[in-house]
């Protein structure tokens, strides 16, 4: 198993967050990538396209992936779903957000994962990192 990322000097690196997910493979429409209790799920398609996996695939031939984030519940001992526009870590980190708009009370964020730019995709990961690192010690 390789640990680069393991090592923080990296994990805050987009090149090497990158070169990662470039190493991901397609298996049942989506990518997994995990990060301490959180697993990134990507989806580079509809749910409704029924095109076999193509193995030879790769998570950066892809302009925007549909993104799911789970987290693993310390109760349950099983993943539950991470909603990126209400939950309080997420919401407000501005490298993640890709979809806003000015409204005359302020910014309103609609990131939820939808369709999310890769540039976007490597930021999210590198904060799941520093989430990671800091509840380590929790």
């Amino acid at each position: 198993m390789d640990t680069t990322l393991d090592q923080e000097e990296y994990a805050k690196n987009i090149y090497v967050i990158r070169r990662k997910l470039s190493e991901l493979r397609l298996y049942s429409g989506c990518y997994q990538f995990d990060v301490g209790n959180f697993q990134v799920n990507m989806y580079p398609r509809d749910i409704q396209d029924v095109r076999p996996d193509d193995p030879y695939d790769s998570v950066l031939k892809h302009e925007k992936v549909d993104v799911s984030l789970f987290e693993k519940s310390a109760k349950t001992n099983h993943h539950v779903i991470v909603d990126l526009r209400s939950d309080t870590r997420f919401n407000n980190y501005k490298p993640i957000m890709y979809n806003t708009f000015e409204s005359p009370s302020g910014i309103v964020n609609l990131s939820d994962g939808r369709q999310m730019p890769i540039l976007h995709l490597c930021e999210l990961i590198r904060y799941l990192y520093r989430l990671s690192n800091l509840t380590a010690f929790v």
